[in-house]
């Protein structure tokens, strides 16, 4: 694999920030185009080992590069994420680019066109690099998709580990420092998975902060797209920007916190690395002066039903019964399985779901009464071997156990934001991805990023995998 020919450009962000990007793209020192052109050689260099992106035009990306340096010289300013490259989630329409939903199965006009996300992405000046993979109609946690292909977790250039999913290639591609930010979704974890097993940041949402529209429908009740960034400070960036906010509030000191210490089932099944960071990170903020105590979620529980009756139906409707009867068994057998559970669902079981949710959103408030934040392992595993996680294999079953730490969120209509913590395993020097779920309330998500940024700020920002092992 080694090649010594290759000279893959230095990553734009090494060492930077997307705010200090912004600021060379207005003094001059670099131009969107140039910088468009550095993240494409990497793309060109790297994609054929990491296969983070499905779909690239290269030529599209450098011709919006060129509008936006013509807009920058003109005196126009969009925003702190004007001339910023993006990777944008294959269940994503983008108005010149294909959607495969992850899907052999032709299914671009359930997604429908460019929808308000990355309507918004474009009048905010970001270039859009292109699509990346995803597990097939974002529908599973592992990262694998069977027929599309599954990247390349980058933090173990030697064993093929598990990316994480569904945004899968959206997080290998932050990682790898293929694109300055990406795009994901999160149904059931799709945002946070593939970040904390990338060893990133990747921020669920609370449910129509960001729109839905001109994304594969997986579940309307559930679905809610996020950014997934290098390190709190540009996710916090990106979505203040998004979302308008200009007076963000003043930082947070750690001292001043209090944290619900999830238990089970949120402690059950961990890898004995996740076990460790997760009991020393929740020691040292309590030395810090943080608030610690023990809470248990029994409604958590309520996820292995609630997803099944709600997710099985509502990608059915998505399809329509007789033509999702006719391309099931065309699909990822993983993803298929799952969504065949749908057929088994009544009318009455799926309305009662619904409204169970519903209960539930209520229900959360009262976990917050207490607690600035809730926290737990974002997943109880390390990223494992893609050869052993396949169907049939000894850890297909673990695989699986990838959302469990994820769903709650989902369920409750809450938020989360995960922070990578695998340097609190004090055991091992060379541990892969750990990643700490920082849970807020419903609405509140700049709470949940002015809590990561209290952390990211005491314990600095995320390590990064060392690509040049795969050249």
């Amino acid at each position: 694999m080694k090649n010594v020919n290759i000279k893959l450009p230095d990553d734009p962000l090494k060492g930077s920030s997307i705010q200090e990007i912004g600021k060379k793209l207005r003094d001059g020192s670099i131009s969107c185009l140039n910088l468009t052109k550095i993240y494409y050689k990497r793309i060109n260099i790297l994609n054929s080992y990491l296969h983070a992106y499905i779909h690239l035009d290269e030529s599209l990306a450098l011709s919006w590069a060129e509008g936006i340096d013509k807009l920058f010289k003109s005196g126009v300013d969009l925003g702190p994420l004007m001339g910023i490259p993006v990777a944008i989630k294959d269940i994503c329409s983008v108005e010149g680019m294909p959607t495969t939903n992850g899907s052999q199965i032709i299914s671009d006009d359930i997604t429908g066109p460019e929808g308000s996300l990355v309507k918004r992405l474009k009048s905010l000046g970001c270039v859009i690099l292109g699509k990346t993979h995803t597990v097939e109609f974002a529908l599973g946690a592992t990262g694998l998709n069977k027929y599309k292909g599954t990247p390349w977790n980058p933090w173990d250039s030697k064993t093929h580990r598990m990316p994480g999913g569904s945004s899968s290639g959206s997080a290998v591609a932050v990682a790898s420092g293929l694109a300055a930010f990406a795009i994901g979704t999160d149904t059931g974890g799709s945002v946070r998975i593939p970040a904390a097993l990338n060893g990133i940041i990747g921020l669920k949402t609370t449910k129509n902060r960001w729109p839905t529209d001109g994304i594969f429908p997986l579940s309307p009740t559930l679905d809610t797209p996020g950014p997934i960034a290098r390190n709190v400070k540009d996710t916090n960036l990106i979505f203040n920007t998004y979302n308008s906010i200009n007076n963000p509030k003043k930082s947070l000191d750690i001292k001043n916190l209090s944290f619900g210490k999830l238990k089970e089932p949120f402690t059950l099944n961990l890898d004995p690395d996740v076990k460790e960071a997760y009991e020393n990170i929740c020691h040292q903020l309590k030395m810090e002066g943080a608030k610690i105590e023990d809470v248990v979620i029994p409604e958590a529980n309520e996820k292995v039903t609630l997803f099944p009756k709600i997710v099985g139906s509502e990608i059915i409707s998505a399809f329509g019964i007789d033509r999702f009867k006719e391309n099931v068994d065309k699909m990822d057998p993983v993803t298929g399985n799952r969504a065949k559970l749908g057929l088994d669902i009544s009318s009455y079981d799926y309305i009662a779901a619904k409204q169970r949710v519903i209960e539930l959103e209520h229900i959360a408030d009262q976990y917050f009464t207490q607690y600035d934040a809730l926290l737990s392992p974002t997943t109880v595993m390390q990223p494992l071997d893609v050869k052993k996680a396949e169907i049939g294999k000894e850890l297909h079953e673990r695989s699986l156990l990838a959302s469990a730490n994820t769903q709650p969120v989902n369920i409750f209509g809450i938020c989360g934001i995960t922070y990578p913590i695998q340097k609190f395993v004090k055991t091992n020097n060379n541990s892969l991805p750990i990643g700490l779920q920082i849970i807020c309330n419903k609405n509140d998500d700049e709470k949940a990023l002015e809590i990561a940024l209290a952390l990211e700020k005491q314990y600095g920002e995320p390590e990064l995998p060392d690509i040049n092992k795969f050249l």
